[in-house]
């Protein structure tokens, strides 16, 4: 079943062949390839994991200091504190997503930048600002 296929799914792609690909992006040393976007779901993941753990142990604190506390921690402050952990985990994630969109997309610009600037005709008075036209400078000064 090929990338094309209706019915590919990406769930089906094995876990050796995962590795194989983290392992040489990893061990990358030209950092050809961006590792961390391909990361991202799993870090998600993992954050996911760990408000969840943070929240329970917060409402399991509260049932050891007295049940009033812990049932208000297990049944208002986890809810909320879960919703908020894991928002503030998914911005974060995102904004460093459009950061390597971001320096993706400069790079392939500025690839661009160099076939344009190479078709277009060399403008000469900046030599004579900045002083590496010593030519003109010299007649500009025997004009006076």
């Amino acid at each position: 079943m090929s990338d094309s296929d209706p019915g590919f799914d990406e769930g089906a792609v094995s876990l050796r062949a995962r590795l194989r690909e983290f392992s040489r992006g990893l061990f990358d040393l030209q950092f050809q390839q961006l590792l961390a976007p391909r990361l991202l779901p799993t870090i998600y993941l993992l954050a996911i994991a760990a408000c969840a753990g943070a929240v329970i142990l917060h409402a399991i604190e509260g049932f050891a200091r007295s049940p009033w506390l812990g049932t208000f921690r297990l049944l208002v402050v986890a809810p909320v504190g879960f919703i908020v952990l894991v928002t503030v985990v998914r911005v974060t994630l995102e904004f460093l997503l459009v950061v390597f969109r971001i320096a993706v997309n400069v790079s392939e610009m500025a690839g661009h930048t160099g076939d344009i600037a190479s078709g277009l005709p060399r403008i000469q008075f900046w030599r004579g600002l900045l002083g590496g036209d010593k030519a003109g400078h010299r007649r500009r000064e025997s004009r006076r």
